[in-house]
């Protein structure tokens, strides 16, 4: 019985390396694609809300699903208030708000990272020390500065200050992190041959960290693009509204129709889905702080 027994088990298959590979990355992606459905349960919730009727809503939520999908939801969200003149207004601020950015940021990094002057390593601590300054302390001193040089009511606080790193410290720090880890003996060979800091900058340090820059202009957007504060503070003409503004004045006037607030939430969420899908593989790159790739 046991030489039966022994044969038996010896007989039995024995998986490959290949085929245990197999395996553990089916259960990987079944872990992942069961997260990935958890995570994206309140965007499909809010979609089956916006194409219900009011009477499917008073129904509760035994009725996912909508009977009738009623696309005129989107339709009434666009045409009920001036979706398109918010829609530019928003991104007229995060425009000059990602040029900005990309602008003060990308020469603050390149100077701490690949020049030596005295107390730039100080100052850089400094620098990273702003982070931990909460924004609520600055509002008032920077609501009477804005005050005093006449940028109430005007679109000026929230895209001027981008120009000078106002806000940008993290992205300051991720930059230098990509300039640092670009090969000196680059720069160096550029000015033997006749080329500038300046160059240097333009021609080398920025085609080498474009997975970095295209990280700072989606979490820039991205973070403009939701800013409900800033706006309500410093914009008092309707006319100069933001999105998220708009959004809010939506669902003051259309109280209890969560069909069509959630219809509206989606028209505003959605061009921030669409940038960090397409966007995707160069964000995390620039996350991962990676720096020059072969």
């Amino acid at each position: 019985m046991q030489m039966s027994e022994i044969k038996k088990e010896d007989k039995m298959p024995i998986l490959s390396l290949k085929q245990k590979r197999r395996i553990k990355n089916g259960v990987i992606h079944l872990v992942l694609i069961s997260l990935s459905f958890i995570f994206m349960f309140p965007f499909i919730w809010m979609l089956f809300t916006a194409l219900k009727t009011p009477a499917e809503l008073l129904a509760g939520i035994g009725t996912l699903l909508p009977n009738d999908p009623q696309w005129s939801n989107f339709r009434v969200a666009v045409t009920t208030v001036p979706f398109f003149l918010y829609l530019r207004n928003s991104l007229i601020i995060v425009f000059f708000a990602v040029v900005g950015t990309l602008f003060s940021a990308t020469l603050s990094a390149y100077a701490f990272a690949k020049l030596t002057w005295p107390g730039r390593d100080t100052l850089f601590v400094i620098m990273l020390a702003t982070m931990m300054i909460p924004g609520q302390v600055i509002l008032i001193p920077s609501y009477i500065l804005y005050n005093q040089i006449g940028w109430l009511g005007t679109r000026l606080p929230l895209t001027v200050p981008y120009f000078f790193g106002g806000g940008a410290a993290f992205y300051i720090f991720l930059l230098r992190q990509f300039y640092k880890g670009i090969p000196r003996e680059l720069g160096e060979s550029a000015i033997v041959d006749g080329a500038g800091h300046f160059k240097i900058f333009i021609y080398i340090m920025l085609p080498l960290t474009k997975p970095a820059l295209l990280t700072v202009s989606l979490l820039t957007f991205m973070f403009v693009w939701n800013d409900y504060f800033g706006p309500l503070i410093y914009l008092s003409n309707p006319d100069h509204w933001t999105l998220a503004l708009g959004l809010r004045g939506f669902q003051t006037q259309f109280t209890g129709r969560y069909d069509l607030m959630m219809a509206a939430a989606i028209l505003v969420m959605l061009p921030t889905l669409i940038l960090f899908f397409a966007a995707q593989k160069y964000f995390i790159e620039g996350i991962t702080f990676t720096g020059i790739k072969g």
